[in-house]
């Protein structure tokens, strides 16, 4: 009778794990259309390609500007805008994917 009552608590807690992030009111449990995930996944291929880009493009120079349009072309960016975005890609990007950014 224990281990009934110790698989049954089991799989409750198992079941109750799995539905929290279903129930919560974050907006990452929106899902996307297949078309809006292709913009979110290129958006952040692109954040990732900046922000390697930015750090590696050496010390900060004149020619600072011409060395990270060149490594962000050469490493396949450049397809989608990220003018004025530092931080929090995520939200920017499903945002941008749903057409809500301007």
């Amino acid at each position: 009778m224990k281990s009934l009552v110790t698989v049954v608590t089991l799989v409750v807690g198992l079941f109750l794990i799995n539905c929290l992030p279903a129930l919560s009111q974050e907006q990452g449990g929106i899902l996307l259309s297949p078309s809006e995930t292709n913009a979110y996944h290129a958006c952040l291929f692109e954040a990732w390609i900046q922000d390697y880009c930015r750090a590696n493009s050496g010390r900060w120079s004149p020619r600072f500007d011409q060395v990270f349009r060149a490594c962000v072309v050469a490493n396949g960016g450049g397809r989608f805008p990220l003018v004025g975005y530092w931080f929090n890609f995520d939200d920017y990007c499903r945002n941008a994917a749903r057409g809500l950014v301007r």
